[in-house]
């Protein structure tokens, strides 16, 4: 696999990520009330339209216009399919309260804050990996300018 589809792969799902993630706490404001929870269900869904776009900007910026009108349309094939499984597998995807045991007890709630632990590591490798390509592309920048003052340098003696 290349770096551009490992990077192409990675943005998107960390966009999912961050939508599950933005759904599952808003879910748990409805039940809970917490406002820190609508904050970070809004936060999650901000970063997650923010990785979209970002990802259909490298996307265009690495493709050639025939080759993105090619991908449009294998695209769109598999995704009434997708839509219809998504609809309809909402109910049969959540656990009774048989599976849970108490749906208020101590092992949900420490359930739920080991899931909390788990996106706040994945939310700190995604700022870490991001403070690392800005200072590559910083580092980049001022090796390009020190490169163009020295062509200047040599041209205009």
């Amino acid at each position: 696999m290349s770096l551009k589809a490992f990077h192409i792969v990675f943005v998107t799902l960390s966009s999912l990520l961050a939508f599950v993630f933005a759904g599952w706490v808003v879910r748990a404001y409805t039940e809970s009330g917490a406002t820190a929870d609508l904050l970070l269900g809004a936060g999650g869904a901000i970063f997650g339209i923010a990785l979209i776009v970002y990802g259909f900007w490298f996307w265009r910026k690495i493709r050639t216009r025939e080759e993105e009108q090619q991908r449009r349309r294998k695209l769109m094939r598999p995704v009434p399919i997708v839509l219809a499984l998504w609809m309809l597998s909402d109910q049969a995807a959540r656990a009774c309260s048989v599976c849970y045991g108490d749906a208020e007890g101590p092992m949900l709630e420490a359930a739920r804050g080991g899931v909390y632990l788990l996106f706040g590591l994945i939310a700190a490798v995604q700022v870490g990996f991001a403070t690392f390509f800005v200072s590559l592309w910083r580092r980049a920048r001022r090796c390009r300018a020190t490169v163009n003052a020295a062509r200047k340098e040599l041209i205009l003696p």
